[in-house]
């Protein structure tokens, strides 16, 4: 995706990333999640790869 596509894309899609009291973490337009153990949680978003580092990271 080319940079213009992106700057397009951010104007007509709103995501959000909300994390509450460093417990949990709620992330719109997730499109696939990636890989995730208890340390990491990389998942691919309507406008990037975005990934999440912390210990004990639980369902």
């Amino acid at each position: 995706m080319t940079l213009e596509e992106r700057k397009n894309m951010s104007q007509t899609t709103i995501q959000n990333l909300i994390l509450e009291n460093r417990e949990k973490l709620s992330i719109s337009g997730v499109l696939d999640v990636l890989s995730f153990d208890d340390l990491v949680v990389m998942v691919e978003t309507e406008l990037r790869t975005s990934y999440c580092k912390g210990r004990k990271l639980e369902n």
